[in-house]
This record gives structure tokens, sequence and C-alpha cells, in this order.
């Protein structure tokens, strides 16, 4: 180890110097770190703690009534100028746009409203023109298969009334109808007049007088024999027969009897009506000229 055993050399004091200086170095190395770790602990610690204690002065500080009732009011403030200023115009907007879309919903339903009622009213116009219609046809057939003079006077009704043309031309129509019907009808074909004599016997109609056709004209509840009764009369040219047959026109409610009255009056007193049932005509034609046929009429016997 040199010349000296007790010395270093130069060479082996630079090592040994070396090697100091590097654990030295080491160990301020690791004595900085553990320290600054520990400082960082520290600060962590404490800020952990400054953050803890803060938070409960604030918790604190929020519990005390004022900093409730100042938050209150900011609350209150903050949220009515959110309001006034976000809030309240939207609202305004919506109200606006909905009270527009109301008012035309309304224009809509009044539109439609009176459409609806437009057309509700021709579809119960063309109704009641079609129940009218129909009505008349009933007049007719009932004029014609129950002889009712009432159903077909009130085709006359509807025939004179000049409101509307085309029910005056299907009343007309269902009048021709049933004047021709009971023109060349025979429905008291093969009816014969009877009457209870003295006894058992039975007064025939060739042996009726004229007083007694009258009676059955205006009497008899059989219609069939009333008809029967008039178009037995047309062959009695006698005094008082027109008046009966009129009177028979004028209150007869059975169509048949009606038709045997007119022709028989015709036949009687040289009338002639211009249709089926002439009743006004031939009531006016009478007034005119009664004198003048009365003369040329028999005394009854």
């Amino acid at each position: 180890m040199g010349d000296d055993p007790g010395r270093l050399s130069r060479e082996e004091e630079q090592r040994v110097i070396k090697g100091l200086k590097r654990n030295i170095r080491r160990d301020i190395l690791f004595l900085a770190g553990a320290l600054a770790i520990i400082t960082v602990l520290s600060l962590w610690g404490i800020k952990e703690g400054l953050e803890s204690i803060t938070l409960k002065r604030i918790d604190e500080q929020f519990e005390q009534p004022g900093i409730q009732t100042l938050l209150e009011d900011v609350a209150r403030t903050k949220t009515k100028d959110l309001m006034q200023r976000q809030i309240d115009p939207e609202v305004k907007r919506l109200r606006k746009e909905l009270s527009e879309q109301v008012a035309q919903f309304e224009k809509f339903q009044a539109i439609m409203r009176e459409r609806l009622q437009r057309s509700y009213k021709v579809i119960s116009n063309e109704g009641l023109r079609f129940q009218k219609r129909g009505r008349i046809f009933e007049l007719g057939d009932a004029a014609i298969s129950h002889m009712s003079r009432s159903d077909y006077e009130e085709l006359l009704e509807i025939l004179n009334d000049p409101r509307d043309a085309s029910f005056q031309l299907t009343a007309k129509s269902e009048i021709t109808r049933v004047n021709h019907a009971f023109m060349n009808s025979a429905r008291i074909a093969g009816v014969t007049l009877s009457m209870q004599g003295t006894g058992d016997t039975n007064i025939e109609e060739s042996d009726f007088t004229t007083r007694d056709l009258i009676d059955f004209l205006i009497d008899d509840p059989d219609w069939r024999f009333r008809a029967r009764s008039a178009q037995l009369l047309a062959g009695k040219k006698e005094l008082g027969v027109p008046e009966a047959l009129l009177d028979a026109m004028k209150d007869d409610e059975n169509l048949e009897v009606f038709k045997h009255a007119v022709r028989a009056f015709e036949a009687v007193t040289g009338c002639i009506g211009p249709d089926t049932f002439e009743y006004e005509y031939c009531s006016e034609w009478w007034e005119t000229n009664s004198e003048t046929v009365n003369e040329k009429l028999e005394t009854p016997e």
C-alpha cells in the first residue's frame, strides 16, 4: 500500500474522498426527498384542515337566520329578474300565439257552423219536399182505393197553392190519375136497391119513387146504395132532383157517390162539367140556369 503502511497514498485519498462525497450526496438527496414528502404531506393536511374548517364555518354562517333571509331575498330577486327578462316575454309570446289560434279556431267554427246550417237547411228542405211529394202520391192512392173525398180535396188544395210549382204539377198528375180511375170504374156493377114492404114483400128498385131514390141518396149508410140511387136518378127529370144531386155532391165523402151524382146531374139538367168531380162548376151553372131547366122538368109523382 505504499512506503508507509500507516499512510494512504494520494490516489487512495482521492478515492476515499470521492466515495465519501457520493455517500454524503445520496444522504442529502434522501433527506431532501424525505423533507419534501413531509412538507407536501403537511401542507396537504393543513389544506384539508383549512378546507374542513372553512366549510364548517360557511355551513354555520349559512345556518344563521339573517343569511337565510338574505339568500331567500336574493333567490326571489334573481327568480323575478329571470322571469322578467326571459320567462315573461316567452309567456307573452305564447299567450299571443294562443289568442291568435283561438281567434282562428273561432273563425273556423263560425264558418263551419254556417256551412253546416246551410247544408242542414238544404237537406231539411229536400227531406220535406220528398215527404210532401210522397204525401201527394199517398193522397192519390187513398182517393182511388178508399174513394176518399177528403184526400182528393187535399190534392186540390196543393194544386191551387202557388208557392211551389213542382208540387202543383205533381198534384195535377195525381188528380188526373184519380179522375181516370173513376171515369171507367164499375164498382157498383150488379148492385140493386130493395126495400122492405108490408109483410114479407120487398119493393124492387123499379118500383121506387123519385122521393125514395132521393132518400137512399141522402140517408143510406151504405155508399153502394147511395151511388146506385144517384145512378137511377139520372133517369128522373123531375123537379127537386137537381138540388138533391147537388146536395150529394156537396156533402158525400165517397167519390164513387160523388161521380154518379155529377153524371146524374148532367143527365137531368144538360150541364156538361169539365171534369169527373166538379161540384163548384155544377153549383154555379145551376144558379145561372135553374129557372130555365126547371121549366122543362116534370113534377114528381
